[in-house]
């Protein structure tokens, strides 16, 4: 199970952390499929946090996270990074930018869906 701490600005501007407790990295699927997909889908703060409450852990990080994910609701972009946590100073750092393993599955998932309609 691989872990990601979730930093998202709603579409109301509202900014949240949380943490998606299991099968995070995009190549799984689950992540970008069932959580990341839909709520990007919404225009709604209101349908938004209720999504999120349901697929995660609200207002928590997690010191064993493997990534982090910047999901903005507003411009609909989302970014991807190694998560770091340092025990001595217990701070939280971002790592490196690995955004393109996420959007690699969602180019892959784009050209599934144009196979499958043509």
């Amino acid at each position: 199970m691989t872990r990601s701490n979730l930093h998202i600005t709603l579409s109301n501007g509202q900014h949240i952390i949380c943490v998606a407790d299991s099968s995070s990295a995009p190549e799984q699927g689950y992540i970008v499929e069932q959580v990341f997909i839909p709520l990007l889908n919404f225009n709604s703060h209101v349908q938004e946090l209720e999504f999120l409450k349901k697929h995660c852990t609200m207002d928590e990080r997690r010191a064993n996270a493997t990534y982090r994910y910047y999901i903005n609701l507003i411009t609909n972009e989302v970014s991807m990074f190694e998560e770091h946590f340092n025990y001595t100073s217990e701070k939280f750092r971002k790592g490196k930018d690995i955004t393109e393993r996420y959007t690699s599955y969602i180019e892959n998932l784009n050209i599934e869906d144009h196979e499958k309609s043509n």
